[in-house]
């Protein structure tokens, strides 16, 4: 496993000395999720795709990376949402998944938090299927409106993506 697979988790920044854990942002559909920042290679505009015949559905393609073959997924589809894409995907996160790097399709980058650890509600009670690639949820606090914050679904793209 590449070093930046074993820090794909929600492990701290080691410059922090509170234990706060850089996440990139980024929308995928109407949601907000959360990727380690470690884990994130490169954020790209989306180049030509390649289709490949017979791929499951969650498979938009292969791009080349600087001569990199590199297999494109789309979030909402690797995360089973019943997402109709309408609009050209924004972005392509390079993310290192531990054997290799898988891209993945998603509408917008927002920012990268740091998220502290009283900010991030471990998942424990989530249905199987999310427990396995969802590590919990952040919350951040919103400048236009103090009394709720913003939800931000944190994955770890080790167990999402395979490695």
């Amino acid at each position: 496993m590449s070093p930046t697979a074993e820090r794909a988790t929600l492990a701290p920044d080691p410059t922090s000395d509170t234990g706060a854990v850089p996440v990139l942002a980024v929308r995928a559909g109407q949601e907000v999720y959360g990727f380690p920042l470690s884990s994130v290679r490169e954020i790209l505009v989306p180049p030509p795709i390649a289709e490949v015949p017979r791929a499951p559905e969650s498979v938009l393609g292969v791009i080349s990376v600087r001569g990199q073959i590199i297999t494109l997924l789309d979030l909402p589809k690797m995360l089973d949402l019943e997402l109709e894409q309408t609009t050209p995907y924004g972005r392509v996160l390079l993310i290192d998944n531990g054997d290799e790097l898988i891209g993945v399709a998603v509408d917008s980058v927002i920012q990268v938090y740091r998220m502290e650890p009283g900010q991030i509600e471990y998942a424990t009670a989530m249905s199987a299927e999310l427990s396995d690639y969802v590590v919990g949820v952040g919350r951040i606090s919103t400048q236009s409106n103090a009394e709720h914050d913003e939800m931000l679904i944190l994955i770890d793209p080790v167990a999402l993506l395979g490695g």
